[in-house]
């Protein structure tokens, strides 16, 4: 029983860990590379294609965002919140806060600059291009 139990649990983890950066079907690259998604996301890179991004955050408790912020921006969330507190004085702001993956897809699916990160699953279900995968 026990045995199932953390079969589940690490299954659970797993999979909260994999997530891919999509974009709307429009926006001008097809790939992004590690590094590029972590510029853009912070703010050392604003423009691709000759247009700024819009870039979506989950919401602070989402597990997704654990994961992207330490496996793509190699940050806890204690250096993040002071490298945005700095940032903010240089007149630089972090990206656009949704609640849910939802949200997220939702908005990109409208917006053609933006890109966000999230579950492929929910990417596939709106349509939107996929630049970008970790996990899997």
């Amino acid at each position: 029983m026990l045995r199932l139990f953390l079969i589940a649990l690490l299954s659970l983890s797993l999979h909260a860990q994999s997530f891919v950066v999509a974009a709307n079907e429009k926006f001008p690259l097809d790939r992004l590379s590690k590094r590029m998604v972590a510029s853009l996301y912070l703010d050392k890179r604003q423009v691709i294609g000759g247009e700024r991004v819009v870039l979506i955050n989950l919401s602070l408790n989402d597990p997704i965002r654990r994961s992207f912020e330490k496996s793509v921006l190699g940050r806890s969330r204690a250096d993040l919140q002071k490298y945005w507190l700095r940032a903010h004085f240089m007149g630089h702001r972090p990206p656009k806060v949704v609640d849910s993956e939802y949200a997220a897809a939702l908005y990109i699916s409208k917006i053609e600059n933006a890109i966000g990160y999230m579950r492929e699953e929910t990417a596939k279900s709106f349509g939107l291009k996929i630049l970008f995968r970790w996990g899997r």
